[in-house]
């Protein structure tokens, strides 16, 4: 199955924000700190110089009003 963020998918920085109404959103770790990166990127992303592979077995953040449910495609848009 195809990765619905991209690279974003694979990345430390990434976490993962629900809505109520089921959508999901790959939030930039990094634009807290660092104004190149954008909140939200527009998806999918294929380079990012901020990337960093996530280790095994770990998965992303989840934020408030996030489930394992609809984080598919078609996801935040």
């Amino acid at each position: 199955m195809p990765s619905a963020f991209g690279l974003c998918d694979r990345c430390l920085h990434q976490r993962l924000i629900g809505n109520t109404r089921g959508s999901t959103f790959s939030l930039c770790g990094r634009s807290k700190a660092d104004p190149r990166f954008p909140r939200y990127p527009r998806m999918p992303v294929a380079a990012c110089p901020g990337f960093e592979p996530r280790p095994p077995g770990r998965d992303p953040e989840r934020g408030p009003g996030s489930s394992s449910a609809g984080a598919g495609a078609g996801a935040g848009r």
